[in-house]
């Protein structure tokens, strides 16, 4: 038996990275009221990761992605910024490529 049609993941692409992820990261520290400083621990990473992030020299993990987006789920508007109404944004965002240690910490 089968569940799922044949077709159904063919046409699967995921969403590229977001180039304004910087901006977002921004908005979204914005919303908490707090500083870089005090914004970096609550994802479990460092003021010098978070600069990476924000100039796109780096991505954030999967994890970190996870911990962004939960963290945006109990800020008012987090989610909004975080997603910028992309319907699938909340999908894990994925490097073209499988270069690996730019992920971040």
């Amino acid at each position: 038996m089968t569940l799922v049609p044949g077709n159904l993941l063919e046409d699967f692409r995921p969403k590229p990275w977001p180039e304004d992820f910087g901006l977002r990261l921004e908005r979204l520290k914005v919303l908490t009221g707090l500083n870089w400083k005090e914004f970096a621990p609550l994802l479990g990473v460092s003021e010098r990761t978070m600069l990476l992030w924000r100039r796109g020299e780096r991505r954030p993990s999967g994890a970190n992605i996870l911990a962004l987006t939960e963290l945006a789920r109990i800020i008012p508007g987090g989610i909004d910024v975080l997603c910028q109404g992309d319907a699938g944004a909340l999908t894990l965002w994925v490097r073209d490529d499988d270069t690996e240690g730019d992920y971040g910490e």
